[in-house]
């Protein structure tokens, strides 16, 4: 018996719960990635004031993969070998890694989205950027459509427009009707490279097995991040600073990020595997905008500017009609 075997037995419809417990801890990860952003965004004086989170967060996110990597390898000598080894055809191990390495490339569009800053309205990060993932069921579509040959049901264009309009509606700036294009563009990049990963996950997974595929995945995270530290100087130069200047509590705080982060996409990975498709499983990232809400609602009450200023009167209804629009297509879709 393997292991995506075992969960279904444990679990009915699995893949539901697993699905709303990683949007719970994405959308956790959402604002400590900005609150990360701002503490590692320290001035480096060398470089004419250059920002350091993004570069640094980058490759240290890529790292992690050797402790997912280590971890894996280390408890496939306790598991049966049809459930823990390791071992797969070349051919999968290439797309397994592949796959890690875009694990970290989705992060720098995603993380340049959030660390976004508009300073005559507040509008930008967490609360904006990160409810546009919800555009990843319509980048399942398309590439379902283009790989597999699947045309969609009317229900499932509908909805997906109804998403695009959340999504729009969601980024407008306060007073006024002017789209937050860079966000925009930013997330519909990470969220398109997110989509593809599913797919090539699962297809890897499926042919081989879930724990080898997430095993070479880690290693592929970590070669992506030696590549953009020797070869993208911009990113060397932050992560090195970041490193030399950072506290050590930062520095801690982040390695606990990747492990509620690296535990999310795991999780999505095993309901993709285990759910009815790509498409059905993703649209389930509808719960994490209202997390999202629900969160910044928190902050805000205990003491948060920044957010309260983003959910306060007619900015909170926006954002609620605008998530409203986004969940009920999703909802459409997953249908």
């Amino acid at each position: 018996m393997d292991f995506v075997q075992t969960v279904r037995d444990l679990l009915p419809e699995p893949w539901i719960l697993i699905a709303i417990a990683g949007s719970f801890a994405f959308a956790s990860m959402n604002f400590i990635d900005e609150w990360l952003l701002d503490r590692l965004n320290i001035n480096n004086e060398a470089e004419e004031g250059e920002q350091t989170a993004v570069g640094s967060m980058v490759i240290i996110s890529g790292l992690f993969g050797l402790v997912v990597a280590s971890v894996i390898g280390l408890s496939s000598f306790f598991l049966p070998p049809s459930v823990g080894s390791i071992w797969v055809p070349k051919g999968l191990i290439g797309q397994a890694l592949v796959v890690g390495m875009l694990e970290v490339t989705w992060l720098i569009p995603y993380l340049y989205a959030t660390n976004h800053h508009d300073d005559e309205t507040d509008h930008g990060g967490a609360i904006a950027a990160a409810p546009l993932f919800q555009t990843i069921p319509i980048f399942g579509l398309v590439l379902g459509l283009i790989f597999f040959g699947e045309v969609p049901p009317l229900m499932q264009i509908i909805g997906s427009f109804i998403i695009v309009g959340g999504a729009i509606l969601l980024n407008l700036m306060p007073g006024t009707f002017r789209l937050n294009k860079r966000v925009v563009l930013l997330m519909l990049l990470a969220s398109s490279i997110v989509a593809l990963i599913y797919f090539l996950f699962k297809g890897a997974a499926s042919e081989g097995n879930f724990i080898a595929t997430a095993f070479w995945g880690g290693i592929g995270m970590s070669i992506s991040s030696v590549l953009i530290w020797s070869f993208y100087p911009p990113f060397r130069r932050q992560f090195n600073h970041v490193m030399k200047h950072a506290s050590k509590g930062d520095l801690a705080f982040n390695f606990i990020n990747e492990v509620v982060d690296k535990g999310a996409t795991l999780a999505f990975q095993l309901a993709v595997l285990i759910g009815p498709s790509v498409m059905a499983v993703s649209a389930m990232n509808a719960y994490q905008p209202v997390f999202i809400l629900l969160i910044g609602l928190v902050l805000a009450k205990f003491g948060s500017k920044a957010h309260a200023k983003q959910l306060q009167g007619t900015e909170l209804v926006k954002k609620a009609i605008a998530i409203a629009f986004i969940a009920g297509g999703t909802v459409l879709i997953a249908h």
